[in-house]
């Protein structure tokens, strides 16, 4: 392969379009009126369904990294597409629960999940010059999948929910299969043309390369799992009731408080942005300390939050942290582990981010239902905060031990 200027930017390019089409299935809550009333299945029934796809979506992670190191990295996207537009494809045709739990849950689940450790790190391996920067503009191409809502919304007023489920999935099928071959490996020891990396980063690239087996054998692999879930937990708990805290808590009518989710999912993406930049300025460990205490203070915060104005400030400062999370997290794996392995060893730690998602939401949820009040549940997620900081310092020194072995 030839390798010139514009092949590190046209992998930037594939990667960023294919996020912007996978993680346009956040959307699908927009089906659920159509379908549970068609049905007749309960709101929970169906809400199931987006739990067991993010379950399949990151419990598949290092299957697709494995397959993007042994193959190549398209060969696991094309492979990951086939089963997500399949996914959407046949939950047209799905009549019932389990039906639905497997064409969207686990197919689609399991296709994203193939194709997510394909596409991040091969292009965060390109950029070593840039990996925050470039961590944060395709986790910022991923926060405006959502976006495309209005539209799904309008396919299914057109056509049906059902339909619309076949149609989107023959437009998913086109717009990632059309770059997926934009995606190429990057060669190991490949460097930038003119770039002198300084001390520090000279470190970070000539370190240890650790596989799946040696990684999980490292105390630091079981510390950063441990930190992902907490900090996930504790942003999870805040993003999946937004809607009803504004309601219940601030006195807000149904349109504002999914106006107040439209902002924190502006307010998400800017994060992803910033803490791109911001990783390349304060490195990774002092920008994990900064998301984690953003997010812990703005959830203190919320504990006071009673008029709009403040609650807004509040949503912005948890989607801006919230959004840096994966943004920050993404490159320390590689920096930690080496790059060779990278794709599948990010994508088992991957696995921290869906038990975080599935752990927060239900700590929150029983919360409000034993008190009455989302105080506690702000209370617990400043708490996870809290201990996912003091796990970096911990990690930190267990780093520091492994590189001077």
């Amino acid at each position: 392969m030839k390798i010139t200027k514009a092949t590190r930017w046209r992998v930037f390019a594939g990667v960023w379009i294919q996020s912007l089409f996978t993680s346009a299935t956040a959307f699908f809550s927009l089906f659920a009126l159509p379908l549970t009333t068609r049905f007749g299945w309960s709101s929970s029934e169906f809400s199931m369904a987006y739990t067991i796809y993010m379950f399949v979506y990151c419990a598949v992670g290092f299957l697709g990294g494995l397959l993007a190191e042994k193959l190549q990295p398209r060969v696991a996207i094309y492979l990951g597409l086939a089963f997500f537009a399949a996914g959407w494809f046949l939950t047209g045709f799905a009549s019932s629960i389990p039906q639905l739990y497997l064409f969207y849950g686990i197919f689609a689940g399991a296709g994203a999940g193939t194709i997510y450790p394909a596409c991040l790190p091969t292009a965060l391996k390109w950029f070593p010059d840039k990996s925050g920067s470039i961590s944060g503009l395709v986790q910022a191409g991923a926060s405006c999948g959502p976006f495309m809502s209005p539209i799904a919304q309008w396919l299914i007023n057109t056509y049906g929910a059902q339909a619309a489920c076949k149609i989107l999935a023959v437009i998913f099928l086109i717009g990632v299969g059309a770059v997926a071959w934009m995606i190429v490996p990057c060669p190991e020891g490949w460097m930038p043309e003119g770039w002198t990396p300084s001390a520090a980063q000279s470190k970070e690239l000539n370190g240890s390369n650790y596989n799946i087996p040696q990684m999980v054998k490292t105390p630091v692999f079981w510390v950063m799992l441990l930190m992902f879930i907490f900090a996930n937990a504790a942003g999870t708990m805040m993003v999946s009731a937004t809607s009803p805290i504004a309601q219940n808590q601030i006195g807000q009518t149904p349109m504002m408080a999914a106006m107040c989710v439209s902002i924190m999912t502006l307010a998400n993406m800017c994060g992803r942005i910033g803490f791109g930049f911001i990783y390349d300025r304060l490195k990774g460990w002092n920008s994990l300390l900064l998301v984690l205490a953003i997010n812990g203070i703005s959830m203190c915060m919320l504990t006071a939050a009673h008029s709009l104005s403040y609650f807004i400030l509040c949503i912005c400062l948890v989607g801006f942290s919230f959004g840096g999370l994966l943004v920050v997290f993404a490159p320390m794996v590689k920096i930690i582990f080496g790059s060779r392995f990278y794709n599948r060893n990010y994508g088992l730690i991957f696995i921290g981010y869906g038990i975080g998602a599935f752990v927060g939401p239900k700590i929150s949820a029983s919360f409000y239902d034993s008190t009455g009040s989302y105080v506690a549940g702000y209370i617990g997620s400043a708490i996870l905060a809290g201990a996912a900081i003091l796990l970096v310092f911990i990690a930190k020194k267990m780093v520091l031990s492994m590189q001077a072995e």
